[in-house]
């Protein structure tokens, strides 16, 4: 048995917009919904650049993207420079491409969701400067990572120095050595 079926419908050419779809089997119509393209939704810029640190990324927002002109795919370092008197040098986290810090092919890529993967111990180390960062620039190409909790760390705080009482012991098949001094040079 052959039916007879009848398809109409509205097409836009310029927005690729489909409307008013009928069907028709044999006398009875049937209508469906009109099918629309998903447009690409344009977001409100934000008034203020900032970089949120998530438990195991790191989420830029779209001012800030466009702040350091970034693109998918582009690959995204953070360096904690110490910076003020030499006495007192406080460590800040900067982040820039990294052609700007002249690494190419370091640190982690940006995704289509503005993000990167910031893990481990990377993303601990961060952490203790905080969790929401607003930008300001540094040098070419490179940016301040500003925490909005205010947390700034000195070189001294970060810096640990392991003393230890008893000498160290090295204990060898044909020999003992004790070792009374040791010395680190950076």
């Amino acid at each position: 048995m052959i039916k007879g079926v009848t398809v109409t419908f509205n097409f836009e050419t310029e927005t690729s917009v489909v409307t008013d779809v009928k069907c028709s089997v044999d006398g009875m119509v049937k209508k469906t919904r009109a099918t629309t393209k998903k447009s690409h939704v344009v977001e409100e810029m934000a008034s203020e650049s900032i970089i949120t640190l998530e438990e195991n990324k790191l989420c830029f927002n779209n001012k800030a993207v466009a702040e350091m002109e970034l693109v998918y795919e582009d690959r995204i370092v953070i360096i904690f420079e110490p910076e003020g008197p030499k006495k007192n040098k406080i460590l800040i986290p900067t982040i820039g491409k990294d052609t700007s810090f002249d690494q190419p092919g370091s640190g982690n890529k940006l995704t289509k969701t503005n993000s990167i993967g910031y893990k481990g111990k990377q993303n601990a180390v961060l952490a203790e400067f905080g969790t929401e960062f607003t930008l300001e620039p540094f040098k070419e190409g490179i940016w301040k990572l500003i925490s909005k909790n205010g947390v700034e760390k000195t070189l001294q705080e970060k810096i640990e120095i392991v003393e230890k009482e008893e000498p160290i012991v090295i204990i060898d098949a044909d020999e003992t050595v004790q070792i009374d001094e040791f010395a680190f040079n950076l």
